[in-house]
């Protein structure tokens, strides 16, 4: 939409002499130069110059708009064309398309950010797009603070905010993984500032009628590889017991996870500001540094 500031001048009266607009004019009409006063009304007169003036006024500043402004509504022209192309609701600032299926559809200058995405054969459902980290194009499924110790509804569907922590939800987790080969990497960062990834060419989640059973493998990176021990290993929630221990590893150790018996990693752990409770509690990638992730 393009604003147009209006430019109010005020004009102070031009004309001075007699409140009642009578102006005493004195006429020179014989040879010996002897004045004659003549009685000029200039309310008439008056009215005329300001319509002329404003007519002026309003052309000159209709010409200086032009000349100032005049590409703003080219350039909204070239922004609305963009957001039709993008399929982008401009309102919300969420951008789609119908032909991005997952992040790595996106344009490699895109930034990171909320996107809505199509999967095949699903919904369109909002994603966070990770554009920087390793060539760009990654789907974004974040820990941090947030508390992930909940029940199997809430991965199933997906909580938290996108643009801060979040789970996904596992249902979303399947679809995309449906479409294709789809890499997975996991960074790691600790409060003393060490950084570590773990990345595998091959990632796949079921279905939920498979207990999202999950298919991961090779590795590559500097954290170790401690997603192979969890590899074809079933979800398992607090409220929801699908590993082979003979209690709930996601009860013993407060969390979610595809464990077995019971884990080498907790990524769904308790976030610990100080040191965890316990050996085993809290965000654990064991093999990194063979202690839990404080």
């Amino acid at each position: 939409m393009l604003v147009r500031h209006l430019i109010v001048l005020t004009i102070s009266s031009a004309c001075l002499g007699n409140p009642d607009d009578t102006y005493i004019a004195p006429l020179i009409d014989d040879p010996q130069r002897a004045p004659l006063v003549a009685l000029l009304n200039t309310s008439d007169i008056s009215q005329n110059i300001l319509k002329s003036f404003g007519k002026q006024l309003n052309e000159k500043v209709d010409k200086l708009i032009k000349q100032k402004f005049g590409d703003i509504q080219h350039r909204l022209q070239e922004l609305e064309g963009k957001c039709k192309t993008l399929e982008t609701d401009c309102s919300t600032g969420i951008k789609k398309s119908k032909d991005i299926r997952d992040c790595s559809d996106l344009p490699k200058d895109s930034r990171s950010g909320i996107y809505r995405i199509k999967p095949d054969q699903s919904d369109e459902f909002d994603v966070y797009c990770e554009m920087t980290i390793d060539h760009g194009g990654w789907t974004i499924r974040e820990s941090g603070d947030l508390d992930f110790y909940l029940g199997w509804a809430k991965y199933k569907t997906g909580f938290g905010q996108l643009n801060r922590e979040f789970w996904l939800g596992n249902d979303k987790i399947h679809i995309l993984t449906s479409q294709g080969r789809y890499e997975l990497r996991i960074d790691l960062h600790d409060f003393d500032n060490n950084q570590a990834y773990a990345k595998y060419q091959h990632f796949y989640i079921g279905n939920e009628t498979s207990k999202y059973k999950i298919s991961v493998y090779g590795y590559s990176g500097s954290a170790s590889d401690d997603l192979d021990y969890h590899n074809n290993g079933r979800f398992t929630t607090l409220d929801r017991d699908n590993d082979d221990a003979k209690d709930n590893c996601a009860r013993r150790h407060p969390g979610a996870w595809w464990y077995k018996n019971c884990m080498h990693s907790n990524l769904n752990g308790h976030y610990y500001i100080k040191t965890p409770v316990g050996r085993w509690n809290g965000i654990i990638w064991y093999h990194w540094k063979e202690k839990t992730i404080p």
